[in-house]
């Protein structure tokens, strides 16, 4: 077990201010709410986005959510997961705003166009499933069919069935009640498809015992109770099984997977992996390999004495998406930073806010909300329209350390923003976002 550590020194002593501020912030935090949901639904294959205005209801890639922004009118590749996630943002933000009675009837329109369409119609159209299940990766021509796609992921069928979930609980169309009945039986098969197909890695295994959970629940909301017991005892077993995958080493981290021998092993290097089982609900955030591994990701360094996080200078509050086991990887990711926050916060509200990790999750936050240009943190936050106007939002997806290098202006994954309005949800309006509730 590690020790607690003091933190202390100019970049810690600054984040634990930056806590001090979370209430002056949250009028802020409606803002940039706004913004990240309107930025989602630019994403959007719908009338929520001008230049797919046009697309027809009954092609297979009307209503999907691109990566990154539709500016040339086709969504050409996505990711099936990463949709899931900014689904799932847009719902809790543009609740969020609704109830605090800060959206407007441009935002109104589109976030219930963009959600309607993704739910209604592009989850349940086939030609973006394989079997029971969704792909990793689907590619569209510019008919908007699919050119492209791979077999179904139970990782990714699980992202997706918790998204269609949480539209149950926070449609804003008034339908989430007809959804849930509707759309049960796919779902039963979607749980179906991720039970009979899940292997060793952590990740998987996290995002399967967040979805198993929500549909026990479903599962209960529609009288299937026998369906739901045994969703709810997988849920609770494989829970079980991630907890071998723990690094009781000197690095306190999940492995990330499992071999035929119930070994852990780490494919190459270190990735976020690593606190996926707190991020995504599946396991217990108060339990203590949760606050060794913080203090891992937070101080502690990998293969070659490399930090996880940055610790000060420019950069500071950065968080790798992976560490390699030879030579070195300069990149620092925004949406890693805002994964490690959610996670955090979680573990912060479970602990009493062990060795203040309040501060630490708003120190990868605001690592994470730095505007395009500025001379701290990432700078990879378009929140003005100087950047790939007129697509305002999102986040560039990495920036190298080394040089201060990012990629395109484009490369804003949808997901991203996603954890942003969840990681805001947390740390500013203090109000936990459950993956398996």
């Amino acid at each position: 077990m590690l020790k607690s550590w003091k933190k202390t020194g100019p970049v810690l002593a600054a984040a634990a201010s930056m806590l001090g501020m979370a209430q002056c912030a949250m009028a802020d935090s409606y803002d940039d709410t706004w913004m990240e949901c309107k930025y989602i639904t630019q994403c959007s294959c719908t009338a929520a986005n001008s230049t797919t205005a046009g697309v027809a209801t009954s092609t297979p890639a009307y209503g999907v959510l691109n990566d990154w922004r539709i500016g040339n009118g086709q969504p050409d590749f996505v990711q099936p997961g990463e949709a899931a996630i900014g689904a799932i943002g847009l719902l809790y933000g543009y609740h969020r705003l609704t109830v605090a009675g800060r959206s407007n009837a441009d935002l109104d329109g589109k976030a219930k166009t963009a959600l309607s369409g993704f739910f209604w119609s592009w989850a349940r159209n086939a030609n973006n499933q394989s079997g029971n299940g969704f792909p990793a990766n689907i590619a569209y021509n510019t008919s908007y069919g699919v050119s492209s796609k791979g077999g179904g992921d139970a990782r990714v069928t699980a992202e997706m069935l918790v998204a269609m979930w949480k539209y149950t609980q926070l449609s804003p169309n008034g339908d989430g009640a007809n959804y849930r009945t509707q759309e049960y039986a796919h779902a039963h098969a979607m749980a179906d498809f991720t039970n009979a197909n899940l292997n060793t890695w952590t990740i998987d295994r996290s995002y399967a015992v967040a979805a198993f959970r929500c549909f026990a629940k479903w599962a209960t909301s529609v009288g299937d109770t026998g369906t739901s017991t045994y969703y709810s005892n997988q849920a609770n077993t494989i829970s079980g099984l991630i907890a071998n995958a723990q690094d009781h080493g000197s690095w306190h981290n999940y492995y990330d997977y499992l071999d035929g021998g119930g070994n852990g092993v780490y494919n190459g290097g270190i990735n976020q992996t690593g606190f996926s089982p707190y991020e995504f609900n599946a396991r217990p955030c108060g339990e203590q390999f949760a606050k060794d591994l913080t203090t891992w990701w937070d101080h502690g360094t990998a293969y070659n004495g490399a930090y996880l996080t940055v610790q000060s200078g420019q950069y500071a509050g950065g968080v790798h998406q992976w560490t390699p086991a030879s030579g070195a990887n300069t990149q620092v990711y925004p949406g890693s930073a805002l994964q490690l926050a959610d996670a955090e916060w979680k573990i912060a509200n479970a602990t009493g806010n062990y060795n203040n990790l309040y501060a630490s999750a708003w120190s990868h936050y605001n690592f994470a909300k730095s505007a395009v240009g500025s001379s701290t943190g990432s700078g990879d936050w378009v929140n003005n329209a100087t950047t790939d106007a007129p697509y305002v939002g999102g986040f560039i997806d990495w920036v190298n350390t080394a040089n201060g290098a990012r990629p395109a202006s484009w490369q804003r994954f949808v997901d991203t923003s996603g954890y942003m309005i969840i990681a805001t949800e947390e740390l500013a309006f203090s109000s936990i976002v459950d993956f398996s509730s």
